[in-house]
């Protein structure tokens, strides 16, 4: 099945829950589901799910298993499958094993999402055996459970399983949704709101995680009709930005590559005009100065070669014709050390001037090109 790839960046504000939304504390689910209406085992590289090394992430395909590192801090990526989940009935179940996760980390299933960011739920997992639900509603984040204090994060000791695999599950019939975590109901709720909706993975700032199986299933009466093309422009979901297709992935990494390429070359200029280079003029004129130090200590050091070996050539003579043990020579060992510090000086030089030279080359170069 043929997904679109959309790229969601939600703006993190929670606002009070939606009133339509009614909380159980039982199970609200009784259907059996048992029908395959979709599946995923990364068995190979598609663009279903991408393939991205840039500096924000890392996602690849390998060995049956997708895995997403988001490196930043900041706004979470999402995945959005252009199928849509209708909510008379479906149970989706996802195995993730959250390989790390920062203290302003998380990983969601996103579920029955909106056109444009205007509606959804997302089902997350957190650091320290947390959970939460949220909800989507034009492009803020509406906090269902927990509390304002907690940022609608509970905790449930001993429920979720880190650095090993986790089944979440989102279970609906009739509007009626229950949510699982490793077999354990947590949230259950009744939404009128939504008709269908989009399904897909969000990874929060600074997380790492793999997915080696995402399933929907139905009951024997929803069928294939759970499943259902989203043919209603749904590459329009936005917030932010929106980035479904290659081609726009590939742009996207090379302009952050150029960007981490300023980066550091603002660094170099900032680290070299502390220690005093001001242009590139200067930095060629003290490149410059540096050679020929350089030169005239290769000079001495040829000089003290040479002479070391004059010395050395009269001591071994001397060796020979009185055929008398080794004496050391103050004279010798004094040259020897002071040779010893020369060629040490010298590499030091010579390492300094190959890391300016390159410096000096990527500056004047990144001039040429403006």
């Amino acid at each position: 099945m043929k997904k679109t790839l959309i790229l969601v960046l939600f703006c993190c504000f929670g606002v009070m829950a939606n009133a339509q939304i009614q909380m159980s504390n039982s199970a609200l689910v009784k259907a059996d589901f048992n029908t395959p209406i979709f599946r995923e085992d990364f068995d190979s590289t598609s663009a279903d799910w991408p393939t991205l090394s840039n500096f924000n992430n890392l996602f690849m395909v390998q060995n049956g298993t997708y895995y997403m590192n988001r490196k930043v801090k900041g706004e979470p990526y999402a995945i959005l499958s252009s199928k849509k989940l209708t909510a008379n009935s479906f149970q989706l179940n996802v195995r993730i094993n959250p390989i790390e996760i920062s203290p302003e980390g998380y990983i969601g299933v996103l579920f029955m999402l909106q056109e444009s960011s205007v509606g959804g739920y997302i089902f997350e997992i957190g650091p320290l055996s947390k959970y939460r639900l949220r909800q989507v509603k034009n492009g803020l984040y509406v906090n269902i459970t927990g509390n304002t204090k907690s940022n609608g994060w509970v905790t449930q000791e001993e429920l979720i399983n880190y650095n090993q695999n986790n089944i979440v599950s989102v279970v609906c019939q009739n509007r009626n949704y229950d949510l699982m975590i490793n077999s354990k109901r947590v949230v259950s709720f009744n939404d009128i709101e939504y008709r269908d909706g989009s399904f897909g993975i969000l990874i929060g700032p600074e997380t790492k995680l793999s997915i080696d199986n995402f399933v929907v299933m139905g009951t024997d009466q929803s069928g294939t009709t759970t499943l259902a093309n989203g043919n209603s422009n749904i590459s329009n979901v936005t917030i932010n930005e929106i980035n479904n297709n290659a081609e726009l992935q590939k742009l996207k990494a090379t302009i952050e590559k150029l960007q981490n390429d300023n980066d550091e070359l603002l660094l170099v200029v900032e680290t070299m005009r502390a220690k005093g280079y001001t242009s590139p003029d200067d930095f060629e004129s003290k490149y410059v100065r540096s050679v020929a130090s350089n030169n005239a200590l290769n000079l001495k050091y040829d000089s003290l070669v040479n002479e070391y070996l004059l010395v050395k050539k009269d001591n071994d003579s001397l060796k020979s014709v009185l055929s008398i043990p080794v004496v050391s020579d103050p004279g010798i060992d004094a040259l020897m050390l002071e040779l010893d510090q020369v060629k040490q000086k010298n590499l030091e030089l010579e390492k300094e001037n190959a890391v300016l030279n390159r410096k000096i080359k990527k500056i004047t170069g990144g001039s040429s090109n403006k």
